[in-house]
């Protein structure tokens, strides 16, 4: 009965052993995939990021000059300079909104040196293939130009999308709120 039991003992320990050593190797091998690749996901991040500002405010040989001016959870606000002359243009602000109908969107909402709304780029969503996704098209996003703050009823909805829909305007209110309280904090220098 003893022996038994010892060897029951032994048995879960090896299972044990060989279980740990499974999940080191495991994780071993995720770590050196992420510390492979993790340089190369920055890189094609900023690149996303400033094609948006690109695309915005109509660069397309040539990168904007941005500076983050203030950063909090879910919003950066830049300011955006001309390559060659180097004059402030504008300001963008980076927004992450949580209220998709597949979760997160991240959008870059660009603004005018008179605050309103000059463009809207979405950088990734997790909407619904043909329905929700249709976020991104140009008609969509055009209705938040020359505006600072955006009413939904005002918004022409994608029909079968409203959380889409709702998510745009509320990340175009959120960043519009996050730009105007840079200024007021005085980030932009004023």
């Amino acid at each position: 009965m003893e022996q038994t039991k010892s060897k029951g003992v032994w048995s879960a320990l090896v299972i044990g052993l060989k279980l740990l050593l499974i999940c080191a190797i495991i994780a071993g091998v995720v770590s050196f995939v992420y510390t492979l690749t993790h340089d190369k996901y920055e890189e094609n991040k900023a690149a996303t990021k400033a094609e948006a500002i690109g695309a915005i405010f109509g660069f397309t040989d040539q990168k904007p000059l941005t500076d983050v001016l203030a950063e909090e959870e879910g919003t950066v606000v830049y300011s955006v300079a001309d390559p060659e002359t180097k004059q402030i243009i504008g300001f963008c602000v980076e927004v992450i909104e949580p209220s998709g109908y597949g979760g997160d969107m991240t959008m870059m909402v660009g603004y005018g040196a008179d605050g309103l709304v000059c463009g809207v780029e979405i950088i990734s969503h997790s909407e619904t293939p043909g329905l929700g996704s249709k976020v991104e098209g140009e008609a969509f996003r055009e209705q938040f130009e020359g505006k600072a703050t955006v009413d939904y009823s005002t918004v022409d909805a994608i029909s079968g999308a409203t959380y889409s829909s709702k998510a745009v305007t509320a990340g175009v209110n959120r960043a519009t709120k996050a730009l105007y309280e840079a200024m007021k904090g005085g980030a932009l220098g004023e």
